[in-house]
């Protein structure tokens, strides 16, 4: 016995077909689902780094600008400087007798984040008169990230 073609033999053969492409379709859109949240992780990770990058090198520029001013005098407590439109702000600290001075530069996080410091040790530049102030002369290799004092209280101005 022949049948005919348009018996409903015949015609449910399309929809093994569409279930399957429908399938690709709910796998395609999972994995694209996927590599969306991961994107966005990497996105995240990448905006946290430039952050951390652009204020490391903000409290660069801010021991460089330290180096450069001529300071009032030496004290044990902190003296501070601040360009707002820069974005800078150092302080200095006389550590010792010996002369021995520490100067802080700060460079800003954003998102309500602690500021990003780091410390520099530095002597006086004796070569000017004590009338036009006091200028800088850091010492080689002795740029650190953490405070050298014993306190934290005593770290931050």
């Amino acid at each position: 016995m022949l049948r005919n073609r348009n018996t409903p033999m015949f015609n449910q053969q399309g929809y093994s077909t569409i279930v399957m492409v429908m399938l690709l379709m709910l796998f395609g859109s999972l994995m694209l689902k996927g590599q969306s949240e991961q994107l966005l992780v990497q996105v995240k990770i990448y905006a946290d780094e430039r952050r951390y990058f652009r204020a490391y090198h903000q409290a660069l520029s801010s021991l460089s600008w330290a180096l450069s001013q001529r300071w009032a005098g030496l004290s044990s407590e902190w003296q501070c400087r601040k360009i707002e439109n820069h974005h800078l702000s150092s302080c200095i600290r006389q550590l010792n007798d010996d002369g021995d001075i520490l100067v802080r530069g700060e460079g800003t996080m954003g998102n309500n984040q602690p500021p990003l410091v780091l410390f520099q040790l530095a002597g006086r530049f004796d070569t000017l008169p004590f009338s036009e102030g006091i200028r800088l002369q850091p010492f080689p290799y002795r740029r650190i990230d953490f405070c050298p004092l014993k306190a934290p209280a005593e770290c931050s101005p």
